[in-house]
Order: C-alpha cells, then sequence, then structure tokens
C-alpha cells in the first residue's frame, strides 16, 4: 500500500519507560468557566443568583408578567458570570494562584472591614521598644 494513502498503517505508539508528559499547576484546580476554577464558579454563580433573584421578582411583579421575571433571574446570572469571569482571568493573569483573594483582603484590611495579616507597613523598623541612654556622670565644677 502507498504511504501516502490514508489507509496506510499508522506508526505504533511507544508506551515504554520513556518520560512522560508533566501537566502544568498539578496541584491547582482546573478551569471550567472562562478561566474560573470549580471553588470560583461556584461562589460567582451564587452570589449572581442572589443579585438577580430579587431584581428578577421585583421587575416581574411591578410588570405583572412572570415569564419576564423567569426570564431575568435564568439571563442575569450567565451573564453575570461571564462578565465577572472575564474581569478575573485579567487580574488573575500572570499573577500567582490565589492573588485575588489576598488583594481583596488587604483591600478590606485598608478600608478597617476586616484584621490586617499581612506588613503593611511603611517606614522605619525599629525593635519594638525604647533603649535609654547611656547616663553620663556629671563632672562638678572644682572651683565650687
Amino acid at each position: 500500500m502507498d504511504s501516502s494513502s490514508p489507509l496506510a498503517s499508522l506508526p505504533e505508539i511507544s508506551v515504554g519507560p520513556g518520560p512522560a508528559p508533566l501537566p502544568d499547576r498539578v496541584n491547582a484546580e482546573p478551569a471550567i468557566i472562562k478561566g474560573l476554577s470549580y471553588t470560583e464558579s461556584k461562589w460567582t454563580i451564587g452570589m449572581a443568583f442572589l443579585l438577580w433573584f430579587p431584581v428578577g421578582s421585583v421587575v416581574g411583579l411591578a410588570l405583572r408578567h412572570f415569564p419576564v421575571a423567569v426570564l431575568i433571574i435564568a439571563t442575569g446570572p450567565i451573564a453575570t458570570v461571564w462578565l465577572t469571569a472575564g474581569y478575573l482571568a485579567t487580574m488573575k493573569r500572570n499573577r500567582p494562584d490565589h492573588y485575588y483573594v489576598q488583594l481583596l483582603k488587604r483591600r478590606a484590611a485598608r478600608l478597617g472591614l476586616i484584621r490586617s495579616h499581612f506588613v503593611t507597613h511603611a517606614g522605619a523598623w525599629d525593635l519594638g521598644r525604647t533603649l535609654e541612654p547611656p547616663r553620663v556622670a556629671k563632672r562638678r565644677n572644682p572651683l565650687c
């Protein structure tokens, strides 16, 4: 059979003791929704439903049209998750894992919402105690 034929036999793949391919980021959660991991997706979807359920309910009741409420409750979280995932992808790009979590904690500490566990002091460092200067004996005036 001609080697250029699509029916030509494929070369055998070796499964021997050769080097195995190593995946990137073995201990990190895989991205499932536009760069969001499972945990991030779960939180984003939950927060989006908490935001859009009351909005859709109020609009549906105000218009007295139930399908509008269902439409808003269904499409609002999808759009929110899509836009949030894009924003978080730009925030996480070329940064270490969980960078944005530490960034949000620093911002909350700066606003006084939580206590900071990071070193946020800018300035001179000291020992945390004062050292008294050495005592010098007073010299007596011999003329007195």
